[in-house]
């Protein structure tokens, strides 16, 4: 194993989990910080409306991510199955078939928002004054998918061997090239939200560049040539039976969002805003636990290609020490300095940073039961185990917030009773996932045991 991968086989569970898992975080922040920077050109260069109208496709540019973003999740999983067991015929197989698959599906992906990106949010039921500002950014922004779903698959090969060093690299130059696009189209061309989206897709091409030459550029058995790059029926099963799985139960989660930005829509343009606006504190706090979480799902996913199952427990307890923590802290620090974080973003627009601040005390007051489910989830996914959380997010997640923006929220129309439903659909969740995990893994053991 190259020596700059970490070691998720041997030593000490949770010096080894951390030293992985904070280039994760520091990977997820940069994104969110140039995501973030974005939303402050945006706001302070084209107004709060053309923030509104990035703003507004949030949930359904998160719906598409997410589900066809399943297959990195597949790709993770198998690549660290395979490095595990030192299967390195196997692990090349894994990288060359998912990186074609990749593309294929980003092509897919960009036709598909294409197409619908007028009609899903007509029926988001977004504000007309900032639909067609929504619909263009949409549009351009949708062609950057092939390039997207690459990156996602390569970062996902170079962590499922321990590497998570290279992505927050890539992350760093690209982020850097977003915001000098965004700051140039942007505030000195006033492409309003065309340069966004132009800056976006740019440097996403070059995110994509990077991370396949750096797989290009590997010591073999780890290298990636072009000329095997090849669809497998068997390969693509193992990794469709994972990702479409994981993508069904993050689709899930985003798709929960969109009636909730429904419900958003239905306030006003300022509401609207201000929810973009605090959707930047939310980020960087999930952000956080998401990338923890990911640290966990590679290191049960390596170990159970090695049959270590007794560590596979000793990953979820760190994981969940680390993550829950992180929730904590992160969560009372949004609560703390919500309106004055929001008020960056919107410094001459009260009234939205209000609607905003609503939001972050309902999210970020509950944000450690966030983090237990999403170990939970994480640890089941690195034992291969995808169908059953699918399910449970789709009861708990999309169908209880469903019901309760046309249910409750008419009743109680703000924000904070809007969102209030975030935690309680984790905790729904969390039991659900407690009933399943034990019998779901032992079957997994099971199984391998007898191999």
């Amino acid at each position: 194993m190259l020596k700059k991968n970490i070691d998720m086989l041997h030593g000490r569970v949770m010096p080894s989990l951390l030293r992985f898992s904070l280039p994760l975080v520091l990977t997820g922040w940069l994104q969110m910080l140039f995501s973030s920077a974005d939303s402050l050109v945006v706001g302070h260069f084209a107004g709060a409306a053309a923030l509104a109208a990035v703003g507004a496709t949030f949930a359904f540019v998160m719906l598409i991510i997410c589900f066809f973003g399943g297959l990195a999740a597949g790709v993770t999983v198998c690549a660290a199955n395979d490095v595990g067991a030192g299967d390195t015929d196997s692990f090349s197989e894994t990288m060359h078939v998912s990186v074609l698959l990749a593309f294929i599906i980003g092509v897919f992906v960009l036709f598909l928002g294409e197409g619908l990106s007028r009609t899903v949010l007509r029926l988001m039921n977004s504000p007309e004054d900032i639909i067609d500002s929504a619909v263009t950014y949409l549009r351009i922004y949708f062609l950057c998918m092939p390039a997207q779903m690459v990156y996602n698959t390569g970062a996902s090969i170079m962590r499922a061997r321990g590497d998570s060093r290279n992505p927050l690299i890539f992350l760093a130059i690209s982020g850097a090239s977003n915001l000098v696009m965004n700051i140039l189209f942007v505030a000195v061309f006033k492409w309003d939200v065309v340069g966004v989206a132009v800056a976006t897709v740019i440097t996403q091409y070059l995110s994509a560049f990077l991370a396949m030459r750096a797989l290009m550029r590997e010591a073999e058995p780890w290298r990636l040539h072009l000329s095997k790059l090849r669809l497998k029926k068997a390969k693509i099963l193992r990794i469709l039976k994972i990702g479409v799985p994981a993508g069904l139960q993050a689709s899930m989660l985003a798709a929960s969002d969109i009636p909730l930005q429904t419900a958003v829509n239905s306030l006003g343009s300022l509401a609207v805003s201000g929810n973009a606006a605090a959707l930047n504190i939310d980020g960087l706090i999930f952000t956080t636990i998401e990338s923890l979480s990911q640290a966990c799902t590679v290191f049960t996913g390596q170990c159970v290609g090695a049959k270590l199952f007794d560590r596979c427990k000793t990953v979820l307890a760190d994981s969940m020490i680390v993550t829950v923590l992180s929730g904590v802290v992160f969560g009372a620090l949004g609560l703390l300095l919500r309106w004055q974080i929001i008020s960056l973003f919107l410094p001459d627009a009260p009234a939205a940073v209000a609607f905003g601040a609503d939001r972050t005390e309902a999210v970020a007051s509950f944000v450690f039961v966030y983090s237990i489910m999403g170990t939970l989830n994480s640890s089941l996914r690195g034992y291969g185990v995808s169908v059953s959380p699918a399910v449970i997010n789709i009861i708990a997640l999309f169908g209880f917030r469903l019901t309760w923006a046309y249910v409750y929220f008419p009743k109680h129309p703000t924000l904070f009773h809007l969102y209030i439903s975030y935690p309680i659909a984790w905790a729904i969740a969390i039991v659900m996932l407690l009933v399943i995990y034990k019998p779901a893994v032992s079957r997994v053991r099971k199984r391998l045991a007898q191999a």
